[in-house]
């Protein structure tokens, strides 16, 4: 299997600022998908709950994971911007896929 680091952010906003969130995410999204260790970054939103996100990250390594969280955008959009507008959040890491036991 290859090696990758995933993350998994579960996240979710005030419903009054849905609108605000889903453009700067977008932004920031966009900027995170430059980075040159970014393997994929991805957006779900909730059709239940339409504030609530899930983002799925990809990047070749910690290195690369490390290198985003100190990106200019990453301070810029994600901390200062996004972040404010988060009301509830889960980030977990993963640091490569592992085989499922068999039943």
């Amino acid at each position: 299997m290859d090696s990758y680091v995933l993350v998994v952010a579960d996240v979710s906003c005030d419903p009054k600022d849905v609108d605000a969130f889903g453009r700067v995410m977008r932004e920031f999204a966009a900027a995170c998908r430059e980075e040159p260790g970014c393997l994929s970054y991805e957006i779900f939103r909730s059709e239940d709950v339409p504030e609530r996100f899930v983002f799925l990250e990809k990047y070749v390594d910690s290195a690369a994971f490390a290198a985003h969280r100190a990106c200019d955008h990453y301070r810029d959009i994600g901390l200062a911007r996004l972040l404010p507008l988060i009301t509830a959040h889960d980030v977990r890491m993963y640091d490569r896929p592992r085989e499922v036991p068999p039943e």
